[in-house]
C-alpha cells in the first residue's frame, strides 16, 4: 500500500470514529420550585479514547422559559441552593476537582475547596446551611464529607476507608443523606444515613446493582436498578417498585410538580414527564424532550 493511500485510509478511519461520538451525561438534578433542570454532559468517542476533563459543560435548562444557558466549563456534578439563585458544583481547576458556588443572575462565582483530592457531587441542604459532596481519599476510596457554604466545619459522614461512597443527596427533611456504595464487585448498594447521629444502612440489600438514588417523597427513593431499571422503594421496608415506562440509567423526581426527568440512553436525550401516585399506582403523562444532542451542539 502507498504511504498516500494509508494516510487517507487512516484519516478516514479517524473521521469514522469521530462520527461515532456520544454524549454522556454527569448529573441531572431539579430546582426546589420544579422550574428548572440542572446537568453536566460530555462528548466523546464510543471508548472515551479522547477524554479530558475540560470538555465536561454545565447547563441549566428553564422549563417555562424553554431556555438553555450554559453555566460553566470543566464543570461537572451539581445541584441548586433551595431558592434556585446559585447553584453549587464540582470544577477541574487543572490539578484536581473542586467545588464551586455560582451566582446564576451575576454569574459570579468563587472556590469553596482548595485541596489535592477530588471534591465532587456537591449536594445544598433544604435549609441552605450545608452542603455534602463525595471526597477521593485514594485509588477505589471515597468518603461523604459536610461543610458550610464557605468551606468551613468540613466533618467526614461516612468515615469510610474501603470503598467509593458516591453522589449524596439529602432527603426533603434535611435530616438524611441518600447515597450509593461501590465495592468493586458490580453490586452497588444504596444507602440512606442519618447526618446528625452518623448512623447509615443498607436499603437495597439485594445482589443488583443500584446507583444514583434520589428522593421520591421523605420515606422513598427513586434510583436505578442494574442497567435501566428506574425503581422506587420505601426506606423501612417493602420491595422495590418499577417505575414501568420509563427506563434510564439516571432519573430525579420533583415532588413539587410531580414531574420526573430522566436520560434515555437510546437517543441521548433529557426527557420530563409527569408522574402521579403511589408505588404501584403510578400515572406517567406524556414524554417531553427538553434537551437533545442536536440542542447542545447548536445543530
Amino acid at each position: 500500500m502507498k504511504t498516500s493511500t494509508l494516510i487517507f485510509a487512516l484519516a478516514l478511519l479517524s473521521t469514522a470514529a469521530a462520527a461515532q461520538t456520544r454524549l454522556n451525561y454527569g448529573t441531572l438534578r431539579w430546582s426546589d420550585d420544579g422550574r428548572k433542570l440542572l446537568f453536566s454532559c460530555i462528548e466523546v468517542n464510543a471508548n472515551w479514547s479522547n477524554y479530558s476533563p475540560y470538555n465536561w459543560k454545565l447547563y441549566v435548562y428553564d422549563l417555562k422559559r424553554n431556555d438553555l444557558e450554559l453555566v460553566d466549563r470543566a464543570a461537572q456534578y451539581g445541584a441548586f441552593s433551595p431558592d434556585g439563585e446559585k447553584v453549587v458544583y464540582s470544577k477541574n481547576s487543572g490539578f484536581s476537582w473542586d467545588i464551586f458556588i455560582l451566582d446564576l443572575a451575576s454569574g459570579s462565582k468563587r472556590k469553596v475547596t482548595d485541596t489535592p483530592q477530588d471534591e465532587t457531587a456537591p449536594d445544598w441542604s433544604p435549609d441552605g446551611r450545608m452542603i455534602a459532596f463525595t471526597m477521593k481519599l485514594k485509588k477505589d476510596v471515597s468518603s461523604i464529607y459536610s461543610m458550610d457554604t464557605q468551606g468551613g466545619n468540613v466533618r467526614n459522614l461516612s468515615r469510610n476507608g474501603d470503598f467509593e461512597c458516591l453522589n449524596p443527596e439529602f432527603s426533603p427533611d434535611g435530616e438524611r443523606l441518600a447515597y450509593y456504595m461501590d465495592r468493586g464487585d458490580k453490586k452497588d448498594q444504596v444507602y440512606v444515613m442519618e447526618i446528625y447521629s452518623g448512623f447509615a444502612r443498607n436499603v437495597t440489600r439485594d445482589n443488583n446493582h443500584n446507583i444514583f438514588p434520589g428522593w421520591f417523597d421523605n420515606q422513598s427513593l427513586i434510583y436505578t436498578r442494574d442497567k435501566e431499571e428506574v425503581c422506587i422503594k420505601e426506606i423501612d421496608g417493602s420491595a422495590p417498585v418499577p417505575v414501568d415506562g420509563i427506563q434510564s440509567y439516571l432519573a430525579k423526581y420533583n415532588a413539587r410538580q410531580s414531574q420526573i426527568a430522566y436520560i434515555a440512553r437510546e437517543d441521548q436525550s433529557i426527557y420530563v414527564r409527569k408522574l402521579k401516585g403511589r408505588p404501584g399506582r403510578l400515572k406517567l403523562g406524556k414524554a417531553s424532550r427538553v434537551a437533545s444532542p442536536e440542542a447542545l451542539r447548536g445543530e
